[in-house]
């Protein structure tokens, strides 16, 4: 298994991220918001988020997505598909979360996102 996050699976497209929220579908798990919509390339992208409304001290906020994207990097494969899928994984919640409780809650959302996409 690769357990890596290059940068080729990094969604930095301002342009492509407007454009999720827009036409995207979404999927919610407990504190997690999952927007996807299929990609133009063959590999997943992902950008993760956490909303300044919700968690106003940035040093949180950069906590918060640090154990996002390490969530995701270790369970990417629930994400696997035949097409590639770009994703906005965005935390909902107002206080620091537990990585366990987060990765549970991810894997439930994969799932959840599996049967609504058709994957």
């Amino acid at each position: 298994m690769d357990y890596s996050f290059p940068k080729s699976q990094r969604l930095k497209s301002a342009k492509r991220i407007s454009h999720i929220y827009r036409k995207g579908q979404k999927v919610k798990q407990s504190s997690l918001l999952l927007f996807y919509l299929e990609g133009e390339s063959a590999e997943h992208k992902i950008s993760v988020a956490v909303p300044k409304r919700k968690v106003p001290k940035a040093v949180h906020r950069n906590r918060i997505k640090r154990i996002l994207r390490e969530v995701y990097r270790l369970n990417k494969t629930e994400l696997a598909a035949t097409k590639g899928f770009d994703f906005i994984l965005m935390y909902l919640g107002s206080d620091l979360p537990d990585q366990r409780k987060l990765e549970q809650a991810f894997i439930k959302l994969c799932e959840k996102w599996r049967n609504s996409a058709g994957v």
